[in-house]
């Protein structure tokens, strides 16, 4: 009996540790509404981040495609804060384009009726051919003004059941349109159910009807009767800032079904706030280090490129920096990215700035001996770090790479594998590692066609045959001394008399 109760504990843990993430289980809710309506708030690297990260259904009918009429827009607006195309969506997700299966399945979240859009939802991620997708989204027709309060309840019910049998998926729950019936009517009352569930739920919500109850300026028209063309008892409050306002700087025209384009932008806007959000960006943290990191210089482990990592538990066990799920927590001086398992890996992109040989050392820390990190340039194996054990994962140490090695100059791509774990990672150092003058040369040797090799061996500016002599007669010095990428011309790891024979034929 002790045997069959330790297998299946096993059997359970196994189950546990190979779930995939909770989406869901978020520890407050997160609300999409006018005030996340602000374009220029959102940093490039939290878009990158969800073009790089989210896979998204959306289902609805004439009103829900305002959202896309206007993402549709957005990718035309020279008005933007960033370049247009960095709004890019696509179904599919072509050339790193945010990957939207639009009307993914038929009708909308009343239509045909009020649970067909879930059973419809339940079929569509049950197929194999949707498992990447992360974030599915419904919306509202008309429904909601003559909905009653079992009609919500029911649409909450088959939400929650969703977020409990489709853990891996975050599903965004709507509000309905205006329909000018006010803040008394039966529209809001239904919208305050849905927002009071999310709030008490921590569920995310697309607020959909307080979008368009105001205007970019903050003024709100819900209790002046605004319905969902923008028209209030004093006239239509979109048209009206689009007509104060120039467009193409200001505003953009799009496709607005039911509405006016300024509302339409602005429930694009929104979108990209919440997809921002979904893929890990919180404003309120400090915004990661820009793409293209120098070197020489230090690389932050916290500061890889938005989506650039794997990482095998879900959510951020540091609680620092970040809010994917890379683990991050804070250290003395700053931020180490710590509980490191095997097989994971961050990525960087990085400018070379001073080409030449590079040495490189890490900080790390760790009460084990057998972790691992491997560094790739461009996908290339470049150097090998074996960490030791520096007593606990508080106290860090900096340990070399072995080796040394050519970097071109200009952007690479920087990938640190842990094929082994259990261990921190505060930092990479990269550092120059340039020759000293070879005794009996005129100065420091360098590499004048900038291949990574050093030709001109003594100094003197120019590549010839006392460079040869120079070499032949210090190659055990220069073996003991220099920089091995610097001087191996045939690229065999070793300085020796093959070398000197490459570098006479190379004159």
């Amino acid at each position: 009996m002790h045997t069959v109760r330790l297998i299946l504990f096993a059997v359970l843990v196994a189950i546990l540790f190979a779930a995939p993430p909770v989406a869901g289980a978020r520890t407050s809710p997160l609300v999409i509404d006018h005030t996340s309506a602000d374009l220029a708030v959102i940093p490039v690297s939290a878009i990158e981040g969800a073009r790089a990260n989210l896979h998204v259904a959306y289902g609805h009918t004439s009103h829900g495609s305002q959202l896309i009429g206007g993402m549709d827009g957005l990718m035309e607006f020279d008005g933007a804060p960033l370049p247009p195309a960095t709004y890019a969506w696509s179904e599919g997700g072509s050339g790193g384009s945010l990957d939207i299966d639009d009307y993914f399945v038929s009708g909308d979240l009343g239509n045909p009726d009020f649970t067909s859009w879930a059973t419809r939802t339940r079929t569509y991620l049950s197929s194999p051919a949707n498992r990447d997708v992360n974030v599915v989204m419904w919306s509202w027709c008309g429904q909601v003004s003559g909905a009653s309060e079992g009609n919500i309840n029911t649409y909450l019910s088959l939400m929650s059941a969703l977020e409990r049998d489709f853990p891996s998926v975050t599903f965004v729950y709507m509000t309905g349109h205006l329909d000018g019936s006010g803040v008394a009517g039966n529209l809001n009352q239904r919208n305050e159910q849905i927002r009071a569930w999310v709030r008490s739920h921590n569920g995310v919500l697309y607020d959909f009807a307080d979008i368009e109850s105001f205007d970019p300026d903050g003024t709100g028209y819900l209790a002046r009767g605004a319905n969902d063309a923008c028209d209030y008892d004093g006239g239509n409050w979109a048209r009206a800032w689009q007509n104060s306002h120039t467009e193409g700087v200001d505003w953009y025209s799009c496709s607005a079904a039911h509405t006016e384009p300024l509302n339409a932008n602005r429930k694009a806007y929104a979108a990209w706030h919440l997809f921002a959000r979904l893929a890990g960006w919180n404003p309120s943290s400090p915004t990661p280090t820009p793409t293209q990191i120098p070197l020489p210089g230090s690389v932050e482990a916290e500061d890889y490129r938005p989506g650039g990592f794997s990482d095998t538990t879900p959510g951020n066990l540091g609680g620092a920096y970040r809010s994917d799920d890379v683990d991050i927590e804070v250290i003395p001086g700053g931020y180490a990215v710590c509980y490191i398992r095997d097989g994971e890996w961050i990525a960087f992109d990085v400018n070379v700035t001073r080409t030449g040989t590079y040495r490189l050392e890490a900080r790390v820390s760790s009460p084990n001996t057998n972790g691992r990190i491997e560094v790739l340039v461009d996908g290339t194996a470049a150097y090998t770090v074996v960490v030791p054990n520096s007593g606990n994962f508080g106290a860090y140490t900096t340990v070399p790479a072995a080796g040394e090695r050519y970097l071109s100059p200009g952007p690479h791509t920087l990938t640190i594998r842990f094929p082994s774990g259990s261990f921190n990672l505060d930092r990479l150092m990269f550092t120059s590692a340039q020759p000293a003058p070879v005794p009996g040369g005129s100065g420091i040797p360098k590499d004048l066609d900038d291949d990574g090799d050093f030709e001109d061996v003594n100094g003197n500016d120019r590549p010839d045959f006392a460079d040869v002599v120079l070499f032949f007669n210090e190659m055990d010095w220069i073996a003991e001394h220099e920089p091995l990428a610097a001087f191996d011309f045939n690229k065999n790891e070793r300085i020796d008399f093959a070398d000197a024979v490459q570098l006479f034929s190379s004159l």
